[in-house]
């Protein structure tokens, strides 16, 4: 494997921004419907059941968010303004 071959294996793939930022957006409106449910229940075990899952939401986010850091610290990176925009997806907080 030449030097050049290996160092653009090294690169993240376009696909890989766009698919964690897919997720992202997964994730917020997950959160707004979970935000929305829980407004309207009142049933005890499906109020945590919902917390649970927000809280999972959130816990996701935070990974999403240590993923598009480390991207950014990637070497030779060829897509910076897609990561970037990645950043600011996982900077913002999901709805609740």
């Amino acid at each position: 494997m030449t030097n050049r071959s290996a160092h653009l294996s090294a690169q993240p793939s376009a696909s890989l921004v766009a698919s964690l930022c897919h997720e992202m957006d997964q994730l917020r409106c997950r959160g707004a419907q979970v935000m929305a449910d829980l407004g309207r229940c009142r049933e005890e075990r499906l109020l945590q059941r919902l917390k649970r899952e927000l809280q999972q939401l959130q816990s996701r986010r935070q990974e999403l968010q240590a993923c598009a850091s480390q991207l950014r610290r990637s070497v030779g990176l060829r897509d910076s303004l897609a990561v970037a925009f990645l950043e600011e997806l996982t900077r913002r907080p999901l709805p609740c």
